[in-house]
């Protein structure tokens, strides 16, 4: 077995709550002195799951619970005592009236493969007869799941249980070959003791016969009266043994008849939840896809719940706009009294400490079942505690009402006197039931704002048009287009700016004033940007990262770069810092890169990445080293700008290495008030010592 596939199984759910429900009997009944609950949270085991009969724990959890109760009671053979428990718990319920349909325990074993399936998924199991009154049984675990020899112990008294139920006795169960001991499989036989009716049904015949046989021989040896007499005698002497018999198989079916109307009530029980929970969900859909004000929509719901649950109170209680507390909202069930008592209570939520089951339910966004409020004392404060004790629940299931992660409310159901243990299906009901509420609340509110949003829909969309380019707006609002993180390729020209000295010069200045100096000053880059069919994409503290030629293709998008670039530098000798005309670096690059949104579903921008991007970065940082250009363009840049007035203008600062690449990078700068027509002086900075040139 491979240690992938033991391990993928160790989670998974594999027995039947009626197994670990069974052990519970057991321990309330023979050792009552046990802390049943320190067994079951170490097993990771709620009691309300144990209550429902569809729910499946893990072989992990298993394994902890025998572990901790052999710990508990010191008895190594628990696991079978448990087994041979199993005819008399009431945890075997439905189970034990599907076995007792079989009438006879043989047939029972007979077909024991379509029992066990019903208890454990671990695994498969195959039974056949061997004999009259003796059967065979094989276990073999499914692949991945590791049982454990404790599970054979329990095995074992579940076989011994199964005759039980039909003779009141345990037949003869043997083990002869094990998993845990070399096996192939664990292979169990059992043999059934003979039972009075059993063996009269074998020997009825043959008593016949040999009466028959008898009563001719006498007919030849005794006088006719004799004769006569004697077979009288015999006749009433078999018919009162066969009517005896008879009467002890019409008990036993009697009783077998019995069990299974228990079984067929039970089932039509099912049967009237199931269809009531069935119309509760087809009503409540009704009312969602219907009504889009809050107040009719839970009214609407509530009302479904008070004729379809078999609850006797319920509400639900929403969070205000502020979060910061849940108020009741609408219910079902209460009086008067009780009513104005919760329409008068809030939840807090703001703050920390609060341990009240409401507030917890919101913030964790988890359920919770209390069968005993008795049981959470501990757990809560003394205040909510209080408040529980005043409504005089005695059990409840608090459900949050969560939309996509984010708390809405708290569903709230309870009765008054208990009518039966409330079960992880009732959970999971109401959990179906909070999501609808989830969903339908969030659409009316979201009615709600669209209507009253129409007349603020264009003024967002310009203010979004600051955050985003239009193009990339019009995308996702005018198109079907709805995968927000689809990257495309793109070939852009990226330009980076950068205030030199800004960050000393504006340790002198106030808040305020920094501010105000920036915001003025890239309110004139970004319309030149703009003018020149770009857009600035992020701001970078004292600059910024624009990009041209996306999100919509153009032609001599280098152009557009490079004349926006020109033009930001005139424009910034406007701008005085420290008594003197402000200096700036650019960088200008071209070539692919990843077009779309970054981030993630609560926090995205669209932006521009690829080494294009980032060769752009790193040429604007040139421009401190080569002081006298303050824009620095790469070849590719330098060589789509052939045929532009300013081309002869631009000066080979040869090649330089770039900070985080392995290839060097072949720098050109620019600066017009630098006279390049002297080819030396090209040269000659063409070969100018990286170490030389920091120094300057």
């Amino acid at each position: 077995m491979s240690k992938t596939g033991a391990y993928s199984q160790i989670h998974a759910p594999l027995y039947n709550s009626r197994l670990i429900k069974n052990n519970v009997e057991y321990i309330k009944k023979f050792h009552s002195d046990l802390d049943l609950q320190d067994i079951l949270h170490y097993s990771w085991i709620r009691t309300y799951e144990l209550e429902d009969q569809g729910h499946w724990f893990s072989q992990w959890q298993v394994d902890r619970f025998h572990e901790r109760l052999t710990q508990k009671t010191g008895d190594s053979k628990i696991s079978r005592k448990v087994g041979q428990f199993a005819a008399t718990s009431e945890a075997s319920g439905a189970l034990k009236h599907y076995a007792l349909g079989f009438m006879t325990p043989g047939a029972a074993y007979w077909v024991f493969e379509k029992i066990a399936p019903h208890l454990t998924r671990a695994s498969t199991f195959k039974s056949q007869k061997l004999g009259a009154n003796k059967y065979e049984i094989l276990s073999r675990p499914n692949p991945g799941v590791v049982l454990k020899s404790y599970q054979c112990d329990n095995m074992l008294g579940q076989l011994e249980a199964l005759s039980k139920l039909f003779t009141g006795r345990f037949p003869k169960v043997e083990h002869p070959e094990c998993i845990h001991e070399g096996g192939a499989a664990c292979r169990y036989l059992i043999t059934l003791e003979w039972t009075p009716s059993f063996m009269w049904r074998g020997m009825r015949s043959h008593l016949i016969l040999a009466g028959l046989l008898a009563c001719l021989g006498l007919h030849f040896a005794i006088s006719y009266f004799s004769w006569a007499l004697v077979t009288l005698l015999f006749v009433i002497i078999f018919l009162g043994i066969s009517y005896y018999f008879e009467q002890l198989e019409k008990k036993d079916l009697s009783k077998t008849v019995e069990t299974q109307q228990e079984a067929v009530k039970a089932l039509l029980d099912q049967i009237n939840i199931r269809y009531n929970d069935a119309q509760l969900v087809k009503e409540i859909g009704q009312a969602t896809s219907m009504l889009l004000d809050t107040e009719r929509l839970l009214r609407a719901v509530v009302d479904a719940m008070r004729n379809r649950l078999d609850f006797d109170r319920g509400g639900i209680w929403l969070a205000n706009r502020e979060k910061s507390r849940l108020v009741y909202r609408v219910g079902f069930g209460y009086n008067v009294d009780v009513e104005e008592v919760l329409k008068k209570t809030d939840f807090n939520l703001d703050k920390p400490h609060s341990r009240g089951v409401a507030v917890q339910a919101f913030r964790e966004q988890r359920p919770f079942l209390v069968n005993d409020v008795s049981e959470i004392e501990k757990d809560i404060s003394e205040k909510s505690y209080s408040f529980i004790r005043k409504l005089n629940a005695q059990s409840f299931i608090c459900i949050p009402i969560v939309y996509e992660r984010e708390s809405l409310g708290v569903l709230f159901v309870d009765n008054l006197k208990s009518k039966r243990p409330l079960s992880q299906s009732d959970i999971s009901l109401l959990t179906g039931i909070a999501t609808q509420i989830a969903i339908s609340i969030h659409n009316a509110l979201s009615y709600q704002k669209l209507e009253e949003s129409k007349e603020r829909e264009q003024n967002l969309r310009r203010l979004f048009e600051k955050y985003v380019p239009s193009p990339v707006i019009r995308r996702y609002v005018n198109s079907e287009e709805v995968d927000l993180f689809r990257g495309e390729e793109s070939i852009i020209t990226a330009l980076f700016l950068d205030i030199r000295g800004f960050t000393s010069s504006s340790e002198s200045m106030e808040a305020i004033d920094v501010v105000s100096f920036l915001n003025n000053y890239f309110e004139k880059c970004s319309l030149i940007i703009s003018e020149e069919n770009g857009h600035i994409n992020k701001y970078t503290g004292d600059g910024f990262f624009a990009i041209f030629g996306a999100p919509e293709p153009m032609l001599n998008h280098v152009n557009f770069g490079f004349n926006a670039a020109r033009r930001i530098l005139d424009m910034s000798k406007s701008f005085i810092l420290e008594g003197r005309p402000m200096k700036i670096g650019i960088g200008l690059h071209t070539g692919r890169a990843i077009m779309g949104n970054i981030g993630c579903h609560t926090k995205i921008e669209f932006t521009a990445v690829g080494d294009t991007v980032n060769t752009a970065a790193r040429l604007q940082e040139f421009t401190k080293i080569f002081h006298n250009f303050p824009i620095i363009l790469s070849r590719f840049v330098w060589e789509q700008l052939a045929g532009h007035p300013e081309h002869e203008s631009i000066i080979n600062l040869g090649v330089q290495r770039i900070r985080g690449k392995k290839d060097k990078l072949e720098a050109f700068g620019f600066n017009p008030l630098i006279d390049s027509t002297s080819s030396g002086s090209q040269r000659k900075l063409g070969f100018i010592p990286l170490q030389r040139i920091k120094g300057v």
